[in-house]
């Protein structure tokens, strides 16, 4: 799983955390997590497994993995009206049957 170290934002626009997944094998039944961390907590802010997707309570309406990513490994979160709270460190984590990996990137504001 890669993604750039740093992603900027601007407040009011939709903004991409990049991550995709480098994998030789197919990507069925997998499960994607987006975390926040900030300050030693993490909290949910989506979450995608079998179509279902799940964004956490402060990013309702917020959230979305980019249409059909998941064909060519590209688990990107789109996060709309950025908000200068969203400033942090992102992890993206993706869990399937055999492995997971995980990596983070930092959104500026």
């Amino acid at each position: 799983v890669i993604s750039p170290q740093n992603v900027l934002g601007v407040v009011g626009l939709d903004t991409v955390l990049p991550c995709s997944v480098s994998s030789t094998k197919p990507l069925y039944d997998i499960e994607v997590q987006w975390k926040k961390i900030t300050d030693g907590r993490i909290e949910d802010v989506y979450i995608w497994r079998n179509t279902v997707n799940k964004p956490g309570q402060k990013y309702v309406g917020r959230t979305e993995l980019l249409k059909d990513g998941l064909a060519t490994g590209n688990v990107s979160l789109t996060l709309k009206n950025v908000l200068p709270a969203d400033e942090g460190t992102y992890s993206c984590i993706v869990n399937s049957k055999d492995w997971s990996a995980d990596t983070t990137t930092v959104l500026s504001i």
